[in-house]
This record gives structure tokens, C-alpha cells and sequence, in this order.
């Protein structure tokens, strides 16, 4: 009997360790700072004080425009992170944003073109610990792209444990008009089948949708706000926040479709 139980005591303390382990990685942090009462700057970093991206948003009467950078950032020879992007916002403007920290907890951000509709921006902006108006929080935003990569890592290795590490204990799939619920362990053996959740008007897949961008935007499709803390992707798949960062919710797919995958 002893015997028996072993298998199923080491499976248990397997997926013990390893939600433990998700739970203790760092999630990216945001400073915010007001500069001016016209202007908020703010970088986003990892847990060693990388940038992970910046952005302003500057107002004057009843103007006001924001940028945000998009995509991954490229390390510069003097230490700074420099991202690159075409803004459509702004009639396609070509920017360019330099990012270089200043002691543990400060960073200057430059912006070029220093302009953003027809707000003039400072050529510099400081955003540190210690700066005017400034403020730490933990960066849901940058968190979500760390979560969107690690779950197209573990569907391109077919990691069961890691999907349902990143998965809620109780998952939702949808069976017609109504949201049914099953373990988390159901995704355990589903990521060939994962790819092919259709998103809600039939037009992509999750798959697809993985594979079309490295740093999704929770205010740009295909991912829409379900409320404060839960995202939609094209409805394929629905994650919530947590306080150890984003977790699959719901799928646009019955629990059959899970529970009957078989590895490709």
C-alpha cells in the first residue's frame, strides 16, 4: 500500500516545487514619476533593473498624447537600452527611445523625435526613486508579456507542468451557451491541442495569435480588457490577474477537447 502511494506523494511534491517556484519569480516593476503637471514619464524594469520599455503621456489645455514603447529593447555599449518603433498613433512616426539607468534606482529617459503630437517633450526626463512625484507598482503590463512568452515556451516543449503552473487552479471552457469548470491538471497533456483554440468569430487561433508578436499590449488587439484584472485574447483564451502575476482562466473550447488530446 506504502508502495503504491508513491508515485502519487512524488507527482504532489513535483507540482508543489514548481508552483512554488513561479510564485517566487520576480515580477517586472514600473516606476512612475510627474515631472510636471503636464507631463508623466515612466520606465518599466525587471527584477535585476533591466528596462523592459518607457513611456510618456503629456497634456496641454485640451491637448494630451501618449507614447509607448513597443518591442524588445537593444543593449547600447554605454549600458543604455534603446528601443525603436513606428507609433501609428502619431501618423506613423518613426521614434526612437534611449534608456539609461543612473545609480540603483534612477533612469533617464530621451525620446527622438522630443515630440509627441503637438506636445514638445524635454529632451531628457529623470524617472528614479527618489524624483519628483514618483512611485513604484508592479508592472502588469510587462508581466503579461513575461507570461505570453513563457506560455509559448511551454507549448513549443509540450511542458504540461509548466502550463498548469501558469494556469488557475480551476479552469473555465466554454460548452455552449454556458462556462463549465475543471482542474488545472486538465492542460497537463493539451498543448498539441492548444494551438488550434479558435479565437470567438473563427478568424485566428491561439497559436497564431503566440506567434504574431513577442511583446503583446493589453490595450492593442488582439487583446482587449475583460475588466481590471482579467484579459481577453480574441476570446480564445481569457487570463487573470493574481498577485503572482497573470493565469490562464477560460478557453474558447470544451473540456473534451482537452481531456481527449494526445500528444502529436
Amino acid at each position: 500500500m506504502v508502495r503504491s502511494l508513491l508515485p502519487l506523494v512524488t507527482a504532489l511534491l513535483a507540482a508543489t516545487g514548481a508552483h512554488a517556484q513561479i510564485a517566487k519569480d520576480p515580477l517586472p516593476t514600473q516606476w512612475v514619476c510627474h515631472p510636471s503637471e503636464a507631463l508623466t514619464a515612466s520606465v518599466s524594469r525587471d527584477a535585476a533593473g533591466t528596462p523592459l520599455g518607457a513611456g510618456v503621456f503629456a497634456t496641454s489645455g485640451t491637448h494630451e498624447c501618449g507614447l509607448q514603447t513597443q518591442g524588445a529593447g537593444t543593449a547600447q555599449p554605454d549600458g543604455a537600452v534603446r528601443f525603436e518603433w513606428t507609433d501609428a498613433e502619431t501618423g506613423n512616426t518613426r521614434y526612437r527611445a534611449t534608456v539609461k539607468r543612473v545609480g540603483l534606482d534612477g533612469y533617464t529617459l530621451a525620446i527622438d523625435p522630443a515630440r509627441c503630437g503637438t506636445q514638445v517633450l524635454p529632451a531628457t526626463v529623470s524617472v528614479a526613486a527618489k524624483g519628483k512625484g514618483c512611485q513604484s507598482r508592479v508592472d502588469r503590463d510587462g508581466a503579461f508579456v513575461l507570461f505570453w512568452r513563457q506560455l509559448r515556451d511551454a507549448l513549443t516543449k509540450r511542458d504540461g507542468d509548466m502550463l498548469q503552473r501558469l494556469s488557475l487552479p480551476q479552469l473555465e471552457f466554454s460548452e455552449g451557451p454556458d462556462y463549465m469548470k475543471a482542474p488545472s491538471s486538465i492542460i497537463r497533456n493539451a498543448a498539441a491541442c492548444m494551438p488550434d483554440v479558435t479565437t470567438s468569430d473563427g478568424s485566428s487561433d491561439l497559436g497564431k495569435l503566440l506567434k504574431a508578436t513577442d511583446t503583446p499590449r493589453l490595450d492593442m488587439p488582439p487583446l482587449s480588457r475583460v475588466d481590471e484584472s482579467s484579459v481577453s485574447a480574441g476570446n480564445a483564451f481569457t487570463a487573470r490577474w493574481t498577485p503572482q502575476g497573470w493565469r490562464l482562466e477560460s478557453f474558447n473550447a470544451s473540456r473534451a477537447v482537452f481531456a481527449k488530446c494526445k500528444a502529436a
